[in-house]
């Protein structure tokens, strides 16, 4: 009789972390399939005036959940914090501490497990400087969608990598590059971009519209971080970690110059070491 109880219990628990993952409403302008709960076939194919409709607000951040907010000037003491004695020299000011990034982008993805599930979500991963997010992010997602108790004949997701370069040193070239695969594979497709930050804009902006060209079904931004800087042309992300001062930083897969990407929180880059390494 005592295990009675136990079972009960057990049972309670189970339906209530079921609850977290299907009983939420969407986001604005997040796409929902009929039945959530039921396996899915693939989408139809999406009309030319809807794609263009869905197209139109890239970039704008429509709808979304805005991202945690961190004031000016406000920092850790590196002292506080296991820094390597390569990068040691050159961190004092420790803006995100790296168990506040992973939590941040667990909630990310989420959110973006909310407004994509039962849909073909193609997520492309922006080169060199977004992988540790976009690893991060796409370990999470697989993870919800294993345990949310919501059955889809479609994957998560399917990744993939394009090299976008458009900095030297700290400043923007004006000149984007990219090195891709043919992008007409994401024709008609749902397209996250996965990218590590959005200070100007210019990168994601260039690279949207030549994604634009081949006709996807929709484009959203996931990033990690968000500047506030006056150089920005107001592109906005959907998904968004964190809105930061205009500061450069470094750490958690951001760089200087192919520096500090192994560092594991995000830092402010130092005068000694925008010395150091600037080419």
């Amino acid at each position: 009789m005592a295990s009675k109880p136990i079972e009960e219990s057990r049972s309670q628990k189970r339906s209530a972390f079921s609850d977290i993952f299907c009983c939420c409403t969407p986001n604005e302008g997040a796409i929902v399939p009929s039945d959530p709960m039921v396996s899915t076939s693939a989408p139809a194919r999406t009309s030319a005036p809807a794609r263009s409709s869905a197209l139109q607000d890239y970039g704008k951040g429509k709808g979304r959940i805005e991202p945690m907010y961190i004031p000016d000037n406000t920092f850790y003491n590196a002292d506080d914090f296991l820094v390597p004695p390569h990068c040691k020299p050159y961190i004092d000011k420790i803006l995100l501490p790296g168990g506040l990034v992973k939590d941040r982008v667990e909630k990310l993805a989420y959110d973006i497990h909310r407004t994509y599930f039962g849909e073909e979500l193609h997520i492309i991963c922006i080169l060199k400087g977004s992988r540790g997010f976009f690893n991060l992010l796409i370990d999470y997602l697989a993870t919800i969608q294993k345990y949310s108790g919501r059955e889809s004949s479609v994957p998560p997701f399917f990744e993939h990598y394009v090299r976008l370069k458009s900095y030297q040193n700290d400043n923007s070239t004006g000149q984007l590059t990219v090195l891709s695969d043919d992008l007409s594979i994401f024709r008609d497709k749902h397209v996250l971009i996965v990218e590590d930050i959005v200070d100007t804009g210019f990168t994601l902006t260039e690279f949207g519209e030549r994604l634009k060209a081949v006709g996807p079904k929709s484009m959203r931004i996931a990033t990690l971080v968000e500047k506030r800087t006056d150089r920005s042309n107001s592109l906005k992300g959907d998904f968004v970690g964190f809105s930061i001062e205009d500061v450069w930083i470094v750490g958690c897969c951001y760089d200087f110059n192919e520096m500090f990407r192994d560092f594991d929180h995000v830092a402010v880059l130092s005068d000694a070491a925008r010395k150091k390494f600037e080419k």
